[in-house]
């Protein structure tokens, strides 16, 4: 009796002083810098929803896997944009690996918290197009397509010469996910030029101002890599319970983070609170762990 009654003390001592990442509840946790981590139990983006699709070229690739609130936010963006004209459908590519880590196409994605979409498109009398099965169309300060030095075999695409950059439903689908409120955006990789589309469609149609500023700040064009005129390049922060179990920000937070930052307690974007509000289930694009009960929950 007394060497079980030791090795459970033994083994309590052991998991109570193993730290963070050891017990969740089940659900995903990003891991460590979005260039040098992981993502456990994650969530996996069918590839066909409501407003969505994964294109030939990055379903094959399979990177569909990233944390339940991108990848949840994600859907409902496109969805809520479908919802306006159902013609408009958004090509998804890439997430993360199953589990994430580095890969041999990007220098992120480690950590499930980034996701590169296909621009939407019409054509020149506005129609909205399907989004291509193979290509990352290149796209001027115009919005017109064209064969730059990354594309220099051209594309698959048959009809991409027809395609234009659609900054209404590009703007409808970042807007939605700046209101989410399970997300809190970080950047919006895109060019200068494309961004300066995206502002002024918005400030024509008067768009909030608050969406506008929000926008204006997290739309970049990065100084260290391609230009993203090609796709949207989104990361989100780590939530709060992701950085207890060990989840790293990198670069700037933004002054309307900071509190969320510095304070403890409940945050306005905790998942499981918002999902009630939102009147909606825990993610229905979850497949749960195979063999797996339900464990503690996250700490704060």
């Amino acid at each position: 009796m007394r060497r079980w009654l030791g090795l459970g003390v033994l083994l309590w001592a052991v998991t109570a002083c193993a730290g963070p990442n050891l017990w969740t509840d089940g659900s995903s946790v990003s891991v460590a810098k979005s260039n040098r981590g992981r993502v456990r139990h994650p969530a996996k983006l069918p590839l066909r929803g409501p407003g969505f699709r994964v294109p030939k070229r990055w379903k094959e690739r399979g990177f569909q896997f990233g944390t339940d609130e991108l990848v949840d936010a994600v859907a409902r963006a496109a969805g809520r944009v479908n919802a306006a004209d159902r013609r408009a459908v958004l090509g998804v590519a890439d997430f993360s690996r199953n589990r994430g880590g580095p890969s041999k196409w990007h220098n992120s994605h480690h950590s499930g918290r980034d996701v590169d979409l296909l621009f939407y498109t019409t054509d020149a009398k506005g129609k909205p197009l399907p989004p291509p099965d193979e290509d990352m169309m290149t796209f001027d300060d115009e919005g017109v397509p064209y064969v730059g030095k990354r594309d220099k075999d051209g594309y698959r695409d048959p009809i991409w010469t027809e395609r234009r950059f659609d900054a209404r439903r590009n703007w409808e689908l970042i807007e939605a996910m700046l209101v989410d409120p399970s997300i809190r955006l970080q950047w919006v990789f895109v060019s200068e030029g494309l961004k300066a589309k995206l502002l002024g469609w918005a400030r024509r149609k008067h768009r909030p101002r608050w969406a506008i500023e929000y926008a204006d700040m997290v739309l970049r064009q990065p100084a260290d890599s391609l230009p993203h005129d090609n796709h949207f390049h989104i990361r989100v922060y780590c939530t709060r319970a992701d950085r207890f179990h060990g989840c790293i920000d990198r670069g700037p937070v933004w002054q309307h983070e900071k509190k969320a930052f510095k304070y403890g307690g409940p945050e306005r974007y905790d998942p499981v609170t918002w999902r009630r509000r939102l009147g909606t289930e825990p993610s229905p694009w979850r497949e749960p762990p195979a063999g797996r009960g339900a464990m503690a929950g996250k700490a704060p």
